[in-house]
């Protein structure tokens, strides 16, 4: 596999029991590069970013995952190598998962301490400058029920990014989240991007995933039906499928595409 390129699935495919959640699904991605995943429901879109973060196993295919190479048909990997793709890959997922009886501070630092063994005073140092970087740097001392939704999320990128991951996965980051919450959310991926953090995103924003995403892929009948650049895929799809998505997800007529930072877009997930 190419330096360059820090995950590639060749024609995975999973299931539960009888029934096909994905299959035949190919994939590259480059470091530094972000991928949006789109396609309406019950597509795989959210176990296909599960898989890759090795939370679930895959029934069939390849997955060569920062060095190392998984394949389908088997259980979980080994613990060493599991351990080892757990601390490169942070994911933050729809729900939040902060702990409740810890402060916002001590939500962050727990993990580094635990899994990295870095020293309380590295760990705080790091924690503070995460949350100043998505502008909480004042909720440190919180506690998670006395913040708000997006509030709450923020921290949980936090979390993920204490980790000093390789690649950054995002589960539908915003479906949570009542709608004026949702910019502040998409503001704080956006500006990782801009940092060069590799980034999966699985995401119902159509306006975010144009501006910040290089690669748009589109999933639909458990399979990944286009994939390319994010204009050309949201602008000019190439098949009726795509197309067929697309058209109920945006506005009648719409093809320009234009997103506004810190404003929430909406849309069928």
């Amino acid at each position: 596999m190419s330096n360059n390129v820090v995950v590639r699935a060749e024609n995975l495919s999973k299931r539960f029991g009888d029934q096909i959640v994905f299959e035949h699904v190919s994939l590259e991605v480059h470091k530094s590069e972000v991928v949006a995943i789109i396609g309406p429901s019950g597509a795989g879109k959210s176990t296909l970013i599960r898989c890759i973060n090795v939370l679930h196993p895959f029934n069939e295919g390849t997955l060569q995952l920062l060095g190392h190479t998984l394949t389908g048909g088997s259980a979980l990997p080994p613990k060493p190598v599991l351990n080892d793709i757990r601390t490169r890959v942070g994911m933050v997922f729809q729900t939040f998962n902060l702990f409740p009886h810890l402060t916002v501070l001590n939500n962050i630092i727990l993990a580094p301490m635990e899994v990295k063994k870095i020293s309380r005073k590295e760990a705080v140092e790091r924690a503070l400058k995460l949350l100043d970087m998505v502008g909480l740097g004042h909720k440190a001392d919180m506690f998670p029920k006395r913040l708000s939704g997006g509030e709450q999320q923020r921290v949980a990128i936090c979390r993920a990014l204490a980790m000093e991951p390789e690649i950054m996965l995002f589960d539908e980051p915003t479906s949570m989240l009542d709608p004026e919450l949702v910019g502040e959310v998409l503001a704080a991926i956006q500006r990782l991007a801009r940092e060069g953090m590799t980034m999966i995103l699985v995401t119902h924003e159509m306006m975010f995933a144009k501006e910040v995403a290089d690669t748009v892929v589109i999933m639909a009948d458990h399979t990944i039906v286009e994939k390319g650049s994010a204009q050309k895929v949201l602008e000019t799809p190439q098949t009726e499928r795509s197309r067929v998505f697309l058209r109920r997800v945006l506005n009648p007529g719409t093809t320009a595409l234009d997103f506004e930072p810190m404003v929430g877009q909406g849309g069928d997930h």
